[in-house]
């Protein structure tokens, strides 16, 4: 309870300006910059290929489990026709074998599912990197002090700075460069 009161009164005293930490902005004098991410994930050329890279991706991996699907579902057509014209023995191995089968296109489509969230959290991972750095070089040539994204924030004062289309340029070049 203690520890409550005391953050709840240091909030208190800093919201209203009593307390003042060394290099702290005063909220008078605070510059705030947002950027729109929708726009950048439509707009970035490195975001839209790696959105291709994984689309294609999973389009190889669905038409693969297609493939996969098709031919476990041909043996269970036969099992289910055939079944009662084929020996106990042999109707039992052909079971076995669609058993089997069905349970190695469950582990592989698991399988298959956790290599691409892993390949796209790389990439998201990566990417929001490149996206940070620009922030933070774009943010300090600005003098700007925060940065926030705009589709978070209900309400935002007019001489707030939309700093999307500097930090979309800046991407652009460190991008170009990267390509040279």
């Amino acid at each position: 309870m203690k520890i409550w009161l005391r953050i709840t009164m240091g909030l208190a005293m800093l919201a209203s300006g009593m307390i003042i930490f060394p290099g702290a902005v005063r909220a008078s004098e605070c510059r705030i910059g947002y950027i729109e991410v929708p726009r950048i994930l439509e707009e970035f050329d490195e975001f839209k290929e790696a959105r291709s890279d994984l689309d294609k991706a999973r389009a190889d991996r669905e038409e693969e489990a297609a493939k996969k699907y098709e031919e476990i579902a041909k043996l269970g057509k036969e099992l289910k026709e055939g079944g009662a014209t084929l020996s106990e023995s042999k109707r039992r191995a052909k079971e076995k074998e669609f058993m089997k089968k069905q349970q190695e296109l469950q582990k592989w489509g698991e399988d298959q599912r956790k290599e691409l969230a892993e390949k796209e959290e790389g990439m998201v991972k990566r990417l929001e990197a490149d996206v940070r750095k620009v922030l933070e070089k774009v943010a300090e040539k600005e003098k700007i002090d925060f940065v926030v994204r705009r589709d978070l924030f209900l309400y935002m004062r007019k001489d707030s700075k939309d700093l999307t289309n500097v930090v979309l340029a800046e991407l652009r070049r460190q991008a170009k460069e990267k390509s040279k």
